[in-house]
Formats: structure tokens, sequence, C-alpha cells
């Protein structure tokens, strides 16, 4: 498994998913609210990743 093109297509598919829920979104509230959320989810999702190529290593 190549390490940093995982750690890029992650980047990439966190932003591209920021981005699509910034556009879907109409009010600014909601928005923060929204990004928030996904953020957190983001976090939680990169957090499980970084874990399971750890426990894949060792």
């Amino acid at each position: 498994m190549n390490l940093p093109a995982f750690a890029k297509g992650m980047c990439v598919g966190m932003v591209a998913g920021v981005m699509m829920d910034m556009v879907v979104s109409p009010r600014p509230k909601i928005r923060k609210t929204t990004v928030g959320k996904a953020m957190q989810r983001m976090g939680n999702a990169v957090d499980q990743a970084i874990n399971d190529v750890n426990r894949m290593i060792h």
C-alpha cells in the first residue's frame, strides 16, 4: 500500500466533500453547522484510516 498516495487521496476526498456540502447548504447558519459536523466526521474517518493502516503494518 502506497501511504503517501493514500493520504493524498484522503485529503482530496475531504476537500471535495466539504466543497459539495457548502454548495448544497443554502443558508450560512446551516452551512456552518453542516461543515462542522462534516469536519468531525472526516476527522473520525481519518483517525480510523490511520488506525487501520497501523494495524496492517504491525
